[in-house]
């Protein structure tokens, strides 16, 4: 009985966590803080390889100082939204855990992890064992903030061309 017991509340643990969600930073807040002399962005929608994300072009006195990429990587088991910032040059600016929904690896959202991305760009390997040192015990949730990066770089390069 007191298994049947335990495993009814662990299941109701697990399935409660699954539909939460920290929220660490808005997107408005993690703009301000990577683009701090800017005066205005424009948001847009976009699809690619069918994930909606979103686009900000950051800018001051009608120039572009950069873009701000919101996306959506896929952690142990839930999303992770992250915040890419990336000049006009093409280089990372910084990076921001937005939300996380899984149970294990929030640790990325810790700036020493997060500094790691600055400067990186198209040029980079950006992967974790070679560019990028893991956080120890969150390996998927650091995995996932790579290829965050790498997608926010690729999408960045794209419009760039139209810059």
């Amino acid at each position: 009985m007191r298994k049947i017991v335990f495993s009814f509340l662990v299941v109701i643990c697990l399935t409660s966590t699954f539909s939460w969600a920290e929220v660490y930073i808005s997107s408005e807040e993690a703009i301000k803080q990577i683009f701090p002399a800017y005066q205005e962005y424009k948001k847009e929608s976009h699809i690619l390889d069918n994930q909606e994300f979103g686009v900000y072009t950051v800018s001051k006195n009608g120039d572009v100082l950069g873009w701000a990429i919101v996306l959506d990587e896929k952690g142990k088991i839930q999303p992770i939204t992250f915040l890419i910032g990336i000049d006009t040059q093409g280089k990372v600016l910084g990076a921001y855990v937005l939300e996380f929904r899984d149970i294990f690896g929030s640790e990325i959202k810790r700036r020493s992890f997060l500094r790691q991305f600055r400067g990186k760009s198209l040029k980079d390997d950006v992967a974790v064992g070679r560019d990028i040192d893991a956080v120890t015990s969150a390996t998927i949730s650091s995995q996932a903030a790579a290829s965050a990066v790498r997608k926010a770089l690729e999408i960045t390069e794209e419009l760039r061309k139209g810059f």
